[in-house]
């Protein structure tokens, strides 16, 4: 091959040689964000999370163009700026992907702008996204954005409910007791509340209870239905995970008088594994009297502070809860922000699900408060 050839290769070569390496370089980048927001091996920092998705983003990186989306419409990390996430979600949303457009529709949705959601929710329903499918559905049923049209809400339904989905179980169910685009069947309609109401969607379980209170569909039922009402008015937060934790590395503490004094003094001498293990202990009974609330905390405060995940992630409880110290959500969410650190799935599952309903600045503060005791200790 002569000289020229081989520059010919090169000059052909080089485009597509920068293309990967920028794709590349995005895709570390969004590796990055996602890092800090989960917090997996690094301090969670929303902050980080939105530059890191903002440098990619601007790659035209489509998965972190809908991070960053997410991040500028609730103001996580970030200065809340709603249009400039419509903006971000669109971007995302242009790539074809499904699961971006189901949520460039939502958050449109959100913003009142019913007739362009309906649109954008269409692009993924047609692409069988069984969200979008059900939200679409939601929005025909109501005639918001498009012409009422209760047949085809029933339609839009029908496939995610088969499929499993709970929301659409429970709106198709409500179409069938108010027999809205469909024969009233009261049976069919509790059997797809009773579907939704298995998965934990509290406004099937609601549902359900009226009608085992007046018979439709099911023999009536008084105690069964003011059993599903209570169930119903719990507030929806998941799986619940059983508190305190217990670090799964430690044997459980012996139960004998002798292991307990051992224990006791163990802790005393300021034995980090000690005072988690006492602490963890005096938190078992059903109702804690205030003082061992009070010795409870003190105990997985210091083991805290030598660095026990765990005994974070309970402290970090403690304070959601109020439990032996004041009520206080920022500082909560700081020591479960620290023990989240550590890569330990069921602390990071305590963290989402404590944190779930803070607000961007009560997040924002926590994680700077958890990035000034790190500071402090190093």
């Amino acid at each position: 091959m002569n000289l020229s050839r081989i520059l010919l290769v090169l000059c052909l070569a080089l485009p597509l040689c920068a293309q990967a390496q920028a794709a590349n370089d995005a895709e570390s980048m969004y590796q990055k964000g996602l890092q800090y927001q989960t917090g997996e091996g690094v301090l969670q920092n929303y902050a980080q999370a939105a530059e890191w998705y903002a440098k990619a983003a601007d790659q035209g990186h489509p998965a972190a163009q809908n991070r960053l989306a997410q991040h500028l419409f609730e103001g996580l990390g970030t200065a809340q700026d709603t249009q400039a996430a419509l903006t971000w979600f669109a971007r995302a949303a242009e790539s074809g992907d499904a699961g971006y457009q189901f949520d460039y529709a939502t958050a449109l949705q959100t913003m009142g702008m019913e007739t362009q959601a309906a649109q954008v929710y269409l692009l993924a329903a047609d692409q069988g996204h069984l969200e979008a499918q059900t939200s679409l559905g939601v929005l025909y049923q109501n005639g918001q954005g498009v012409p009422q049209d209760l047949e085809r809400a029933r339609a839009l339904y029908e496939g995610p409910a088969d499929a499993g989905l709970a929301r659409a179980q429970n709106n198709l169910g409500l179409l069938y007791v108010r027999g809205d685009g469909v024969e009233q069947d009261y049976e069919h309609a509790a059997q797809l509340f009773q579907l939704a109401a298995e998965q934990g969607l509290h406004t099937a379980m609601t549902n359900l209870g009226v009608m085992y209170e007046n018979g439709f569909g099911v023999e009536r039922d008084e105690t069964r239905a003011h059993e599903l009402y209570r169930m119903g008015g719990r507030k929806e937060t998941g799986e619940q995970i059983a508190l305190p934790l217990y670090d799964p590395r430690l044997a459980p503490p012996v139960m004998t008088p002798e292991a307990q004094e051992i224990l006791q003094r163990s802790a005393q001498a300021r034995d980090p594994i000690a005072q988690f293990q006492l602490a963890w202990l005096l938190l078992q009974p059903r109702t804690v009297p205030f003082e061992d609330q009070r010795l409870a905390a003190r105990l997985m405060e210091e083991a805290a502070k030598s660095g026990l995940s765990s005994a974070m992630a309970n402290l970090g409880w403690m304070y959601f809860s109020g439990l032996g110290v004041p009520q206080d959500y920022v500082l909560g969410h700081m020591w479960l922000v620290l023990a989240s650190a550590s890569g330990d799935a069921q602390i990071q599952a305590v963290n989402a699900q404590l944190s779930r309903n803070l607000l961007p600045s009560q997040i924002d503060e926590a994680q700077e408060k958890a990035m000034a005791y790190l500071q402090a200790k190093h």
